[in-house]
């Protein structure tokens, strides 16, 4: 049982490789508390999604900061930008169901725990996504966009909705999607609602569904964000398996917080965070 981190991003709102920003008393990264707790939880081992530039000093920094007994398998991702393309590059060394995390978030080590123990006692074929509440994941009052995680009676996902959130001073949120019939209409949110940071569970039956979908993604017409090459997302794929039946996703509630780096000025508010043992 393995966890794909990912850990190829730009980190161009940040300005620099947040994936290896120092946040601990003693130098480490984000990804350096996600690889203990990923010990911790059983997990076999780690596949590391990386850019080829950067692949070395990505791979010197696990060497000095993780158990050197602890297998992790740099593997660059393929040509197309996106955490789709991201996943699927690690299929030649993906055995069994297997983990997703971002590099650049701290989950904490009881999600961690839940991930592993669904990926091991779960239904065959299923697949799952770790979700928090809204509340445990906004450090600040800046906006930041959430996926909102929408789910059919018996705790399934049914889709999600990006949208774009901002803490209010009484703790609830203002929300509004970001695209469909509703985007931009503005609603109350109470903080208890569960969204995505990208913390998956997946069947190994997820990475044929992603060969579809890069085969038939097209940069040409993909939208995109103007200073960043089109991308084909995760979320995006399982929204299409979703609405087509192919697959379930269970959604997992968590009551961990999700802290993670977007700007240079979370640094300083993250370091306090983990210090007094309120992260991870």
């Amino acid at each position: 049982m393995q966890l794909v981190l990912l850990a190829a991003g730009h980190g161009r709102r940040f300005g620099g490789l947040k994936q290896l920003a120092p946040v601990g008393q003693h130098g480490e990264a984000l990804m350096d508390f996600t690889g203990r707790d990923t010990v911790a939880a059983g997990f076999d081992g780690v596949i590391l999604i990386v850019r080829e530039e950067i692949q070395n000093e990505l791979m010197d920094h696990i060497g000095s900061f993780w158990p050197a007994e602890f297998p992790v398998v740099p593997v660059v991702q393929g040509a197309i930008a996106g955490t789709a393309q991201a996943v699927e590059s690690a299929r030649p060394f993906i055995d069994g169901p297997f983990g997703v995390a971002n590099a650049d978030d701290l989950y904490g080590a009881a999600a961690l725990v839940t991930l592993a123990d669904q990926l091991r006692d779960g239904t065959p074929g299923d697949h799952l996504l770790v979700g928090y509440h809204l509340r445990d994941t906004v450090l600040t009052d800046s906006p930041v966009t959430r996926g909102l995680c929408e789910t059919d009676k018996d705790g399934f996902l049914a889709r999600i909705v990006e949208q774009r959130m901002q803490r209010l001073s009484d703790g609830a949120f203002d929300g509004s999607p970001i695209a469909g019939p509703d985007a931009g209409r503005l609603q109350r949110l109470s903080g208890d609602e569960q969204v995505s940071m990208n913390l998956w569970g997946f069947a190994e039956s997820i990475l044929d569904e992603l060969d579809s979908a890069l085969d038939a993604f097209d940069p040409e017409t993909a939208p995109h964000d103007e200073g960043k090459p089109p991308e084909l997302l995760l979320p995006d794929v399982v929204g299409q398996i979703v609405s087509g039946g192919r697959a379930r996703f269970r959604v997992v509630p968590s009551n961990s917080r999700c802290i993670g780096l977007t700007h240079p000025d979370d640094l300083p508010l993250v370091r306090s965070l983990i210090a007094e043992g309120i992260a991870g």
